[in-house]
């Protein structure tokens, strides 16, 4: 099966989403990592935890519509990553992150989840490369992608990948596979939303070597201990 490597989300068309952040992680000697995130409100951005890399400094695109430019923020709050205790009182770290800009945005945020109407279909988002290959673009890619069941991944991950799975075994996250359709690298941090509402957040590839071949993962925003982080922080 043929599948557009041009889009980072693959199988995606051109969108807009103003509340959408493109997140750039720049280090000393000018290079960059890639990420997405999403402003739930005037000053906060959600996004994946793994997006904070050591020694890069977080610049946040606010505004990316197309044909148009960015303004550009630095992140110079201390980024808040949601943690919990496991049995031998050690810290666990989630797949989750809440960036405070300095001021406010003035871009309406996206809605936070209605739990109790959760969808069978929802839309990613991401900015286009080469898949796998450094790069960005200036415009957003969106597809709308099917909610599965996650059983087979999980196996997958227990049988080929053990250590990844000891670390995402406690977290919640809901999976999403369509034929034709997945994220790559870069598309991380990325809104999963729903009728105007953010339902997850992009975490981690089925398979990274091959795509379309397995369910991606989508923190679940609608977990009672998430959404409770949430509310907390950004009060």
């Amino acid at each position: 099966m043929m599948v557009d490597l041009q889009k980072r989300i693959i199988g995606g068309h051109k969108c807009e989403r103003r509340y959408h952040v493109r997140l750039r992680g720049v280090a000393a000697d000018g290079s960059s990592s890639l990420c997405g995130g999403s402003l739930i409100s005037q000053r906060w951005i959600l996004t994946a935890a793994h997006c904070l890399e050591p020694g890069r400094t977080i610049f946040a695109d606010l505004g990316v519509l197309l044909g148009g430019a960015a303004q550009e923020v630095q992140i110079t709050g201390k980024p808040v990553i949601y943690t919990d205790i496991d049995n031998n009182n050690s810290d666990r770290f989630h797949d989750l992150m809440l960036l405070q800009l300095p001021g406010n945005s003035n871009i309406q945020p996206v809605a936070l989840p209605d739990c109790g109407d959760q969808p069978r279909i929802v839309e990613i988002a991401g900015h286009a490369a080469t898949c796998g290959e450094p790069g960005k673009s200036q415009t957003l890619h969106c597809t709308d992608i099917k909610v599965v069941d996650c059983e087979d991944l999980r196996h997958t991950l227990l049988e080929k990948a053990p250590k990844v799975y000891q670390v995402k075994m406690y977290q919640h996250w809901f999976c999403g596979q369509s034929l034709g359709v997945d994220i790559c690298y870069g598309d991380s941090g990325g809104g999963v939303v729903h009728k105007d509402k953010i339902y997850g957040i992009i975490s981690f590839l089925g398979d990274p070597r091959y795509v379309c071949r397995k369910a991606a993962a989508f923190m679940d925003l609608c977990n009672p201990q998430y959404a409770a982080w949430i509310k907390r922080t950004t009060a």
